[in-house]
């Protein structure tokens, strides 16, 4: 069974926390589940602790990706969980020709991605790693020698790429290779609770047709069926929509079929508790078989 996570807000909408608990919960009740990020990134100024993560695990960690591989139980390697991540560093305005370059820089997420990993499942997992040399003429030199250094640990060792090589990865290149993780994922799982990124429906086409989908905003959680939701995309396609429609987009044809409200957290780490997601879980189990 697929459930997809997706956001209305391009960041902070609560994707992470509600993939995580919601995983965790299904698990609790009996299921094989595993959480995935098919694309994700993370901001070095937001959570500098991944690259001690990256350097211990030879691969790019992303933020999420580990919390989704904790949640998961650690059943499966954190890259085929977050099958491409990317890191992005704080881009300097002195490095930039005048004010119009530093905005596009902080706009398009790919020229501050330093380093980049792409994982394929076809078989078994293998990765390849980026670094990108364009973006790192835009970094102090505090953080290009900890870029330098994070990378002297990756496995395998990352190949030079620019902005143009990464910018085809975010742009989709790396969503049929994202696919294939989550093929591999959904064979050895019950249940596969898929977060997308920023405010985009589904981040690849397999995430694109989930038996039910959850869009988060701030407090509240609209629960849509997978096959409306699908039919959403495919029209928005057919408007001439490529697939990255936005979650309003898709909410505002679909509608709900049911809106969860969610609480303050004190510790985002710990979830929400169960009581709360009681009514996404059950819809889980009622489509859902556990293994064995």
């Amino acid at each position: 069974m697929r459930v997809l996570v997706a956001g209305i807000l391009h960041s902070d909408s609560g994707k992470t926390v509600l993939a995580a608990s919601l995983t965790r919960t299904i698990i609790r009740e009996g299921f094989v589940a595993t959480a995935s990020k098919p694309l994700g990134a993370t901001d070095l100024m937001e959570h500098p602790e991944v690259l001690a993560r990256t350097r211990q695990a030879r691969v790019v960690v992303t933020w999420d990706g580990y919390v989704l591989h904790v949640a998961s139980g650690g059943r499966l390697p954190i890259e085929v969980v977050n099958p491409v991540g990317a890191l992005l560093a704080p881009t300097l305005l002195s490095r930039h020709g005048g004010w119009s370059s530093f905005e596009a820089t902080l706009s398009q997420s790919y020229r501050r991605a330093v380093l980049v990993r792409a994982t394929a499942c076809t078989g078994e997992s293998r990765s390849i790693h980026f670094v990108n040399s364009d973006a790192l003429t835009r970094v102090n030199r505090y953080v290009s020698e900890s870029v330098e250094d994070v990378a002297s640990y990756l496995n395998p060792g990352p190949v030079k790429a620019g902005d143009e090589a990464v910018a085809g990865l975010f742009s989709g290149g790396g969503a049929a290779t994202a696919d294939t993780c989550l093929a591999m994922a959904e064979s050895v799982s019950d249940v596969i609770v898929i977060e997308s990124n920023s405010s985009v429906a589904a981040p690849t086409l397999r995430s694109a047709y989930p038996d039910i989908a959850i869009i988060v905003s701030y407090g509240e959680a609209y629960l849509v069926d997978g096959m409306r939701f699908s039919r959403a995309l495919e029209a928005l396609a057919l408007a001439g929509k490529p697939w990255v429609a936005s979650s309003v987009e898709v909410l505002q044809l679909t509608g709900s079929l049911e809106r969860v409200e969610l609480p303050l957290l004190d510790d985002p780490d710990e979830g929400y508790p169960s009581e709360v997601l009681q009514p996404i879980v059950e819809k889980v189990k009622a489509r859902a078989k556990p293994s064995g």
